[in-house]
């Protein structure tokens, strides 16, 4: 039985658009894919939405999201913690 998968994506002008700079180290921020298994019975899947179309998924599910990751530093962060992050330095 193959598992369920979930593309779940983010701001597109800030993700594919804008420039992002590590709050670390200055070095541009690359956009990476990430994926995290989530069962939809677990404590997790509360945070989340298990519907695809006009179905709920049930079992294990293979979330695909978008995050940034400095090359020089190895620093990487959630679209939502950049976003704060960015919105505290104004």
């Amino acid at each position: 039985m193959s598992m369920g998968k979930k593309r779940l994506y983010s701001d597109i002008i800030f993700t594919r658009i804008k420039k992002h700079f590590c709050p670390n180290c200055g070095e541009k921020l690359s956009l990476i894919t990430c994926s995290k298994v989530i069962n939809s019975k677990s404590e997790e899947s509360k945070k989340l939405n298990f519907v695809l179309g006009d179905t709920f998924m049930v079992g294990d599910i293979k979330f695909i999201y978008d995050e940034f990751k400095c090359n020089k530093c190895n620093f990487q962060v959630s679209v939502k913690e950049l976003k704060q992050i960015e919105k505290g330095d104004k």
